[in-house]
C-alpha cells in the first residue's frame, strides 16, 4: 500500500496540470523521482528486483483510484473559497461521510459489529484527531502556502517515519537501506518542495 501511496503526487501533478494548467518544474519532478526511489529503497528494502514480483490484485486497483481521486482533491483545493481551515475540512469530511453511509450500511448488514472496548475506542480516537484532523489542516494549510505540487512530495516522508517508528519502538534493526532510502527522500523532498525561479506558466 505505501509503495502505491508513493504515486500519489504523480496524481497531483497531473491533476493540476489538466485543471489548473500548472506545469512541475524539472526541480520538482526531479525531486518527486529521487524521492520515490527512496521510498521503494525503504520499502523493497534496498532490493529494488523485488519489483519485478509484485502481483497486482483488486484491491490494489482500488487504492490506486483513491490515490487518483486524491490528487483531484489536492490540486482543487488550492482553488477552494476563502474560509476557515476547520469549516473547509467540516464540509469536505461531511461529504466523505455521506458518499460512505451506503458502505456502512452494507458492512453492519453483512458483517458482525467489531467489539466495542476501550483499545478499539482508543484507536477510532487516534485515527480521528491525528491522520484525518490535524494531518490535513497542516496538508491543506501547506498547499494554500506553497501550492499541491510543492506540497505533495511531502507524503514521501510517511514510510520514513513509519519505518523510523518500526525501529525506535517496535525494535526493528536499522539497516544500511534504511540511511539511503531516508537520505534519498529526504533529498528528493527538499529540491521538490524549493521555490522555483520562476513560476511555470
Amino acid at each position: 500500500i505505501l509503495l502505491l501511496q508513493s504515486a500519489g503526487p504523480l496524481f497531483v501533478a497531473i491533476w493540476s496540470l489538466i485543471l489548473l494548467k500548472v506545469r512541475l518544474t524539472l526541480a520538482q519532478a526531479l525531486g518527486i523521482a529521487v524521492s520515490m526511489v527512496g521510498v521503494m529503497v525503504i520499502l523493497l528494502k534496498g532490493d529494488l528486483t523485488a519489483l519485478a514480483g509484485i502481483d497486482i490484485n483488486v484491491g490494489d486497483i482500488i487504492f490506486i483510484t483513491a490515490m487518483a481521486v486524491f490528487g483531484f482533491y489536492s490540486a482543487l483545493s488550492q482553488k477552494r473559497p476563502q474560509i476557515h481551515g476547520l469549516s473547509f475540512l467540516a464540509f469536505t469530511f461531511g461529504c466523505g461521510a455521506l458518499l460512505l453511509t451506503p458502505l456502512l450500511v452494507w458492512e453492519l448488514l453483512t458483517r458482525p459489529l467489531a467489539q466495542i472496548n476501550a483499545a478499539n475506542l482508543g484507536s477510532i480516537a487516534y485515527v480521528a484527531v491525528f491522520p484525518s484532523v490535524l494531518a490535513y489542516l497542516c496538508f491543506n494549510r501547506g498547499i494554500a502556502l506553497i501550492g499541491a505540487n510543492r506540497a505533495a512530495p511531502f507524503f514521501h516522508l510517511i514510510p520514513v517515519f513509519g519505518s523510523a517508528m518500526a525501529i525506535v519502538f517496535l525494535g526493528e534493526r536499522p539497516h544500511l537501506y534504511h540511511a539511503v532510502g531516508y537520505a534519498l527522500v529526504l533529498a528528493g523532498v527538499i529540491v521538490a518542495a524549493r521555490k522555483p525561479k520562476t513560476q511555470p506558466q
